[in-house]
């Protein structure tokens, strides 16, 4: 990579946005990169746009924020509105039409609308595990980090809930391969 990978993961608080950026930054990590994740969230516990920044490099990265992405997810209209700053020509954009009806603003960058909530209910019978679809198509586009790393990123992540319920790593996996197997 020239320059560090930059990522935002953006929707409603509640949504695992955070998580997603966090666990992407972690796996980045392990896999032997510089990783930065940089939260940000507004004082709703839940409802407010939720936004996460993570860079990814071989190098140190000098500067801990940034103005453009090279990739961003956004999982609620809201975000959509809220982040369309940040894109540049060549931004890889991934929406979960679900949520995003309105992506007007944003089809020059011919978005990947994936209806990851009707799969999530309708393959898995979780809904909520739409955030793990999101998390296996955004593999596909970042650079040197491979299905295996990611795995054993939410093993970290999701220790202690996995101890407490044995299915949800399973759930989880599913819900990242499904999402992973969308995007060709």
């Amino acid at each position: 990579m020239k320059e560090p990978f930059k990522i935002i993961a953006s929707g409603e608080g509640g949504q695992g946005v955070l998580s997603i950026a966090k666990i992407i930054a972690y796996a980045a990590w392990q896999q032997g990169f510089h990783t930065i994740y940089v939260p940000y969230f507004s004082t709703e516990k839940r409802g407010g746009v939720s936004v996460a920044f993570a860079q990814i490099w071989d190098k140190p990265i000098p500067f801990p924020k940034f103005h453009k992405a090279d990739l961003w997810v956004a999982l609620s209209q809201r975000a959509v509105d809220r982040i369309y700053d940040y894109l540049h020509d060549d931004t890889v954009t991934i929406v979960n039409s679900f949520l995003v009806k309105d992506v007007t603003r944003i089809k020059k960058w011919k978005p990947y609308e994936i209806d990851a909530t009707t799969i999530a209910k309708e393959q898995l019978g979780k809904p909520r595990t739409f955030n793990m679809v999101i998390m296996g198509a955004m593999l596909k586009f970042v650079p040197g980090l491979s299905q295996e790393g990611f795995a054993k990123a939410l093993e970290k992540t999701f220790k202690d809930k996995y101890e407490r319920d044995a299915s949800l790593r399973e759930l989880n996996e599913q819900a990242f391969n499904i999402g992973h197997d969308l995007v060709k």
